[in-house]
């Protein structure tokens, strides 16, 4: 009898406490946080192919001889962004299943939700949207602006070269910020805290 006592306490998770049928909401959570970045990098993949191949597509409406590629790096970098999102989301998936698992272990301590981290990853899914929406946008401003200095006979020092670079600098804005925001999220709920 003591040795099955003995190994009743072995399997008991720490602070269990004894408690039969006792759950780890935070790792749940997390877990099931993991599972949503799966589904969603999945749904909004279509999504963000089909707002690629525009923006691959993309002709200026007041010159059309403004394309994608007038742009200085724009092609290239929205040509791996579809990979780099589809990335990003198993790899946030994955990687919250981890901290899923690594908490019902008992790594990490505490059982809270965090609204402030939920709120960082939806941000990150939100940064990614808003890019899609706003990049036609942007770059039809960008380039009524880039035809007016480049036809123009007003020469302003450096504002072309600008231009020429401006799309890729929000590319690459929305796409760090929505990285670094579900980076923190997914950190903060980890930790628990």
């Amino acid at each position: 009898m003591k040795k099955l006592t003995n190994w009743y306490a072995k399997c008991l998770m720490p602070g269990d406490k004894g408690e039969k049928g006792a759950i780890n909401i935070a790792s749940i959570l997390m877990m099931g946080i993991g599972m949503v970045f799966l589904a969603v990098g999945f749904i909004m993949f279509p999504i963000v192919t089909d707002a690629t191949d525009d923006l691959l597509a993309w002709e200026c409406s007041a010159n059309t001889s403004i394309t994608d590629e007038s742009f200085t790096g724009f092609t290239e970098v929205i040509g791996i962004t579809p990979l780099l999102i589809l990335l990003g989301f198993v790899a946030a998936g994955i990687f919250a299943m981890y901290l899923g698992i690594k908490i019902s272990k008992g790594a990490t301590g505490n059982t809270s939700v965090n609204l402030g981290a939920m709120l960082m990853l939806a941000l990150a899914i939100v940064f990614i949207a808003v890019a899609l929406i706003i990049m036609p946008v942007a770059l039809d401003g960008i380039c009524e602006t880039y035809d007016d200095v480049l036809t123009g006979s007003n020469d302003y020092t450096g504002l072309g070269d600008i231009l020429a670079v401006t799309p890729l600098l929000l590319l690459i804005a929305f796409v760090g910020a929505a990285v670094v925001s579900g980076f923190f999220g997914i950190k903060k709920l980890g930790s628990g805290g």
